[in-house]
């Protein structure tokens, strides 16, 4: 099993998107896919077509309900576990350490984590399980200013490795300053993704990019990334 979060302290960079798109081109590639809502926002289990849940990634995290009677099994053809307001509240249960965890989602090929806009306990916890960390951002100072947020609590966490941007509506030249300097703290993954109308289209679908426009350039940037991060992990 291998663990992939999807963080950045700032919000409107889309991490939802890009944690739900992920998972589905992580399907597509023939992976046994856990995608996590790990945020009390609840925005991807929104996407994913999912209101109001009744058992919640809260009810696992406290030991209420196994694994298996928490995740939902999405027409996407990826486990999911959803998220709700109720997770705000919530601290973790430290009998569920790490190596738990871990060992609770041994059957599957990769878990995606998506994590909340903001610095909190819960995700500061999935970082330390963090095998491969993908922060999306734009090219606004906020937001990059959450990306070297989350590389400090990564780094508090024990992730050692050099931590992965991937530039969200991006209109920085990539020969700029900024671009040089953030190519020297972090791995920053290519292609960038590109605004497009389609997104905001699937995100009413219940669905991801990928399977409501499949041959979009969008889809196929999406589906590029993924592999690269497969490939990273050792899983293709």
């Amino acid at each position: 099993m291998k663990s992939l979060v999807i963080a950045n302290t700032a919000g409107g960079v889309g991490k939802s998107t890009t944690a739900h798109a992920l998972a589905v081109a992580a399907v597509e590639y023939g992976k046994k896919t856990l995608l996590i809502d790990a945020d009390p926002a609840a925005t991807l289990t929104f996407y994913c077509g999912i209101e109001n849940p009744r058992i919640t990634t809260e009810d696992f995290l406290n030991g209420a309900f196994s694994l298996g009677a928490t995740i939902v099994k999405t027409s996407e053809r990826f486990s999911f576990l959803p998220s709700s307001t109720r997770l705000s509240s919530f601290d973790i249960n430290q009998s569920l350490t790490p190596e738990k965890l871990r060992a609770t989602f041994s059957d599957y090929d990769i878990v995606i984590i998506d994590t909340a806009t903001g610095p909190n306990r819960i995700m500061t916890y999935f970082l330390a399980i963090a095998d491969f960390i993908v922060i999306p951002t734009t090219p606004e100072i906020a937001a990059i200013r959450g990306a070297l947020h989350i590389k400090d609590f990564a780094q508090s966490a024990g992730f050692t490795k050099k931590l992965d941007l991937l530039f969200v509506r991006n209109e920085e030249d990539s020969s700029s300053e900024v671009m040089a300097q953030l190519k020297v703290d972090f791995h920053v993954l290519e292609p960038a993704i590109s605004e497009d109308a389609l997104v905001a289209h699937s995100q009413m679908t219940g669905k991801s990019v990928l399977s409501t426009n499949k041959d979009s350039q969008i889809a196929s940037d999406y589906r590029e990334i993924c592999y690269s991060i497969l490939e990273e992990l050792e899983l293709i």
